[in-house]
């Protein structure tokens, strides 16, 4: 499996609840959209984490990805996160991994 990962690091501008709403009303529906995506996990940084947020997005392998990567809908999200960029100050990070899930007891 594949995880692509985005992190941003440092703090809203303006009102973090405006912008959590944004967030979850807007942008995430628009990347919910995205062809072969199995799983979107929003995670929010609690008190002092270094991360203020962070979205997972899972993919059965790099070809599913380079689909969503280049689909219509991949690009009205980026459209979109460049509104997310202006209300944060700070570090954007994307990140992809390759995915082993570990069995627990």
């Amino acid at each position: 499996m594949l995880a692509f990962c985005a992190y941003y690091e440092g703090k809203v501008i303006g009102s973090e609840e405006e912008f959590d709403r944004y967030v979850n009303e807007v942008h995430l529906p628009l990347v919910a959209k995205y062809p072969n995506l199995l799983q979107l996990r929003f995670l929010k940084g609690e008190e002092g984490a270094k991360y203020y947020l962070s979205f997972e997005l899972f993919f059965k392998d790099w070809a599913a990805f380079e689909v969503a990567k280049v689909s219509e809908e991949r690009a009205a999200a980026i459209v979109d996160a460049e509104k997310l960029e202006k209300m944060f100050d700070g570090t954007i990070t994307h990140v992809t991994y390759q995915m082993t899930e570990v069995p627990v007891a």
